[in-house]
C-alpha cells in the first residue's frame, strides 16, 4: 500500500504541538507530550470520524535505528479503541 501524510511538530521542551494531513478529512491539530522514547499526542480533527474528532497518536523510537508510528481511535459501535493506522520505519 501507498499512501502519504505531512506531519508538522513543533517541541517545547517536553510539549509537542503541530498538525497533521493525511486522514483525508483536513488538517488535524497535534497536542501532547514526550514521555521517555516516546510521544503521546491528542488529535482534533478538521471533521468527524467514527462519530468525533478525536483520536490519538504515538510517536515511539523502536531500537537504535527505527520509529513506529501509530493511531487510535475509538469504534462508535463498541466503545472500544482502535489501531486505525500503525507504521513501522527502519533506517538502513
Amino acid at each position: 500500500m501507498v499512501g502519504s501524510a505531512l506531519i508538522q511538530v513543533r517541541a517545547t521542551g517536553n510539549r509537542y504541538s503541530g498538525s497533521y494531513v493525511g486522514a483525508g478529512t483536513g488538517t488535524a491539530g497535534l497536542g501532547g507530550q514526550r514521555a521517555g522514547d516516546t510521544i503521546n499526542l491528542g488529535i482534533t480533527s478538521a471533521k468527524e470520524v467514527n462519530g468525533d474528532r478525536r483520536a490519538q497518536m504515538t510517536i515511539e523510537k523502536v531500537g537504535a535505528s527505527g520509529m513506529r508510528l501509530t493511531t487510535v481511535d475509538t469504534d462508535p459501535k463498541t466503545g472500544k479503541s482502535v489501531v486505525t493506522s500503525r507504521i513501522d520505519l527502519r533506517r538502513s
